[in-house]
């Protein structure tokens, strides 16, 4: 389609589709900078507390570690056995509160030498047993 040509002294319709012709020489533009709209404070090093990345910190006490008291307890009036269950478990829940960071360490801890203490008093307790039994000049020898 072709139009008729402009009448004199009037200049042609702009057309916004046609190239632009800049001169050989003219430097190109660098691309605008825009500011950031607001601060970012992630700067990516591990302690950074705004890191999105970081695994969050799992909630509430941990399990292993309420039961390793509990069963460290249990053992003062069931003879021990349940305290040996005790210090397994608060050896687990010590090392998955150091690793999870979840609250409960105290309590691991706890369980873990309330258990000790009674093993080692029943195992005293049957050493002691034993001497005596054996010292003990109650038999009769025939």
């Amino acid at each position: 389609m072709t139009y008729p040509p402009p009448p004199e002294g009037v200049s042609p319709p702009f057309d916004p589709h046609a190239p632009v012709d800049y001169p050989a020489n003219y430097p190109p533009l660098p691309p605008p900078v825009y500011p950031m709209p607001y601060p970012y404070p992630y700067t990516g090093y591990p302690g950074d507390p705004y890191d999105p990345y970081r695994p969050t910190k799992p909630m509430g006490t941990n399990g292993k570690a309420i039961a390793a008291l509990v069963t460290s307890l249990a053992g003062l009036m069931l003879c021990g056995l349940p305290s040996i269950a005790g210090i397994i478990l608060g050896i687990v829940a010590m090392r998955e509160t150091k690793r999870t960071g979840q609250d409960g360490f105290g309590l691991a801890v706890a369980g873990l030498v309330i258990g000790s203490v009674v093993v080692a008093l029943v195992v005293l307790y049957i050493v002691f047993m034993v001497v005596v039994v054996a010292n003990s000049t109650s038999y009769n020898s025939y």
